[in-house]
């Protein structure tokens, strides 16, 4: 017990001395401003660095378990896909793209020439009508001279059987089978014959002419003969078309996408492993055993950058943070543990299934530093995470979108809260917006069951970040000693057993110190600090008081002065002792270290004028200026000026609530004599000379005090027209 006693002094001591919040000095020259421990900029390069070595070092380390598989062995056990995957078969699409390249036909366009040009198939029918009708003229030659010598003259393209039965027509019967001729041959040719269909079109012929009706079928052989003699492919090949037509069929091939569903077999027992298999596996990220030395510098590179430009932010946009190293580290802390977090679930999601991608606390997150930081921290480290998700899952970035959404909507969720109880109720409703984004996001490429197995698991994601919030939260506020809003806002509430207990052992002082909450929390408003914080201080600032309520003046109702019969350096001790005493109870109640500080600063070094004045009362012989100024160290207190302003608020607030309480017959002049007095005086005493506070602030400080009093003695106002005399006071 003696121990712990001590160790509460200790503290007490060291919070009295110390100067908590105040810009600390680096040391000197370059090696101890940027390595040494001591230098705040090395420790911040430290804590940057370890933050990116280790999370880059997680991203990096590629768990995978060895399944046994080899190419073209049994295996050694059934496998199933760990998660929903659809990849292109790069082998399968080549030889898709073959195929179809190979199964397309050849171009052939239509060539006119072939039928109507010079040397076409009608020139080529009318020159052998014409010159049969020229040789037939020759009647001084026998039929069988004249066949010979047409057969010899066309080459013995014709048979001589069609020239001798051509030799045989009247002039009349070659010019009307010439016309009809031609007319067959276009009828054939008009459309695209490719030399591979010249031989069945000419076999055509014959019934071709039988179902025309305007020849003569004593003729049919003649002309059958003559067409099949002329018919020619009319489609010419034409490469380039061909090509064309080829790589088109190559390029309008579909991929092969194989579809692989989390839980089915890919390969079973004993079952032979095949090329298929390999592929589909290392797909799922359980064939990759090798190093990837790119894919390390990628990740190293990505955490890189998001780290520095979280730390950037928090340089440029938030000298809150910057300027306190443990709210550095807790970053620091909250980004590797949590980024473990995500590695660990992916890893379990690759030995088992994908369901545990959809568990990462990155919501917590979100709001632990919303509530210990603000919404644009809470923001920030959200988007850096969910990154770090995007990484973990193979650069699925739907993961990243689902999540990033989700903590941004829990940081607005949880920025307003008080109570510790209402971050259950926002984690609630971030699981349903969650459970929203993952069903969004699985809705067109999963399966029914997946989809709701995952919806669920979003829903579950939120209650769990909300357990883990409500549990992390006292623990990094006692650890690293942080001070939150909420934690603020719970100990501004009236209903803390300590406050009950001052309202019971010390009404005055809890009156008192709730209406210095008011003025303080208004005039620290009225300036932009940080009206909570005072608020708190303000509340809590006169809790030594409780170990001896009777004697302070606003306990003593309707009792007699017990200072009256105490030696003035023996009261001194007493009313001075209530600092000490308030800092010890309030580090027994766990009051957050920064509100200490502000308490044990709301007297600074200021003089207990009464006591002083007594003691000099007494005196016998007539004190020197410098035993005058002895005395006056005696009776001053022995604690820190105020160095904020939110500490200077505390003590202004403080002395002229006190002050006006003194004053008979308050009127709004006397409050504003009354406070003006007071505020000069600390200043003239220089109790603020140590705070960085300016002239303009002192005077809205001034008119927020003088307004807030006015108003909370309105009731009691009265006008009688009577001047306070402040001289001698």
């Amino acid at each position: 017990m003696a121990a712990r006693n001590k160790s509460l002094k200790n503290r007490t001591e060291e919070i009295i001395k110390t100067d908590e919040g105040m810009p600390s000095k680096n040391p000197q020259g370059f090696f101890r401003k940027y390595f040494s421990f001591k230098s705040k900029i090395a420790q911040r390069i430290y804590i940057f660095a370890f933050s990116v070595v280790a999370v880059a070092a997680m991203l990096s380390y590629n768990y995978t378990p060895n399944i046994g598989i080899e190419l073209g062995k049994p295996s050694p056990r059934s496998i199933k896909a760990n998660k929903d995957i659809q990849f292109e078969d790069f082998v399968k699409t080549a030889e898709d793209r073959s195929k179809n390249e190979a199964q397309m036909e050849d171009v052939y366009v239509y060539d006119p020439s072939i039928l109507n040009g010079q040397e076409g198939a009608l020139y080529q029918i009318k020159y052998f009508y014409l010159l049969t009708q020229i040789v037939s003229k020759k009647d001084d030659k026998p039929i069988e001279e004249k066949a010979s010598y047409l057969t010899n003259l066309f080459g013995n393209e014709y048979p001589e059987t069609t020239i001798t039965a051509a030799l045989n027509l009247s002039i009349e019967e070659i010019k009307s089978l010439m016309e009809e001729t031609q007319v067959l041959a276009r009828d054939i040719m008009k459309d695209k014959i490719k030399p591979t269909e010249v031989d069945f079109i000419k076999n055509e012929v014959p019934k071709l002419i039988e179902q025309d009706d305007n020849l003569n079928y004593k003729y049919y052989p003649v002309v059958i003969s003559i067409l099949q003699n002329n018919i020619k492919a009319t489609a010419v090949f034409d490469p380039i078309a061909t090509e064309q037509a080829k790589e088109q069929a190559r390029v309008s091939t579909p991929l092969h996408m194989v579809n692989i569903v989390e839980g089915q077999i890919i390969v079973t027992e004993g079952e032979i492993v095949n090329n298929d298999n390999i592929a589909i596996l290392r797909k799922l990220g359980l064939l990759e055993r090798e190093i990837n030395w790119v894919r390390y510098l990628y990740i190293f590179l990505i955490s890189f950058i998001v780290v520095f430009m979280l730390g950037f932010y928090i340089f440029k946009f938030n000298s809150q943070v910057y300027n306190n190293v443990r709210k550095i580290l807790i970053i620091s802390i909250l980004i590797v543990i949590f980024t473990a977090i995500i590695k660990l679930l992916t890893t379990l999601s690759i030995i088992n299934l994908n369901l545990w991608n959809y568990l990462f606390p990155i919501i917590a997150v979100s709001m632990l530093c919303t509530i210990i930081f603000d919404t644009n921290m809470g923001i920030i480290m959200t988007i850096c995470l969910s990154v770090f998700a995007g990484i973990t899952t193979n650069l699925d970035f739907s993961i990243t979108f689902a999540y990033l959404v989700g903590g941004i909507f829990s940081t607005y969720l949880v920025s307003n809260i008080s109570q510790r109880s209402e971050v259950m109720r926002s984690g609630f409703i971030s699981s349903l917006i969650l459970a929203f984004l993952f069903f969004t996001i699985n809705l067109f490429n999963g399966q029914p069951t997946s989809i709701a197995l995952y919806t669920l698991l979003g829903v579950l994601n939120g209650i769990i970040c909300a357990i883990l919030t409500i549990g992390l939260l006292p623990f990094i506020e006692s650890s690293f000693k942080i001070v939150t809003a909420m934690g603020l806002l719970e100990l501004s509430h009236t209903d803390q057993p300590i406050l009950k207990e001052m309202l019971i052992k010390a009404p005055g002082t809890y009156n008192h110190s709730l209406l210095v909450g008011h003025l303080a929390e208004n005039a620290a408003k009225s300036i932009g600090a940080d009206s909570l914080i005072v608020k708190v201080a303000a509340l809590y600032h006169d809790l030594g008081k409780l170990r001896r309520p009777e004697y302070f003046y606003e306990n003593q109702s309707n009792m007699e002065n017990v200072h009256d019969k105490l030696n003035p350096s023996m009261s001194k001790n007493i009313i001075a002792n209530h600092i000490r005493d308030g800092i010890e109870d309030a580090i027994k109640n766990k009051i957050p270290r920064k509100v200490i500080q502000i308490i044990s600063q709301h007297h600074g070094t200021s003089l207990m004028t009464y006591f002083y004045e007594k003691q000099k009362d007494k005196e016998t012989i007539k004190t020197t200026n410098g035993n005058s100024e002895l005395l006056k160290s005696h009776f001053r207190y022995q604690t820190r000026k105020p160095q904020t302003k939110e500490a200077v608020i505390l003590m202004l607030a403080d002395s002229v609530e006190a002050a006006v309480r003194s004053v008979e017959e308050i009127t709004p002049k006397k409050i504003e004599q009354m406070v003006n007095y007071i505020i000069d005086s600390k200043i003239k005493d220089g109790q603020l000379s140590e705070a960085e506070i300016t002239l303009k602030e002192i005077s809205t400080i001034r008119q927020s005090l003088i307004d807030g009093l006015i108003s909370i003695y309105h009731s009691r106002l009265s006008y009688p027209g009577t001047e306070l005399k402040i001289a001698g006071s």
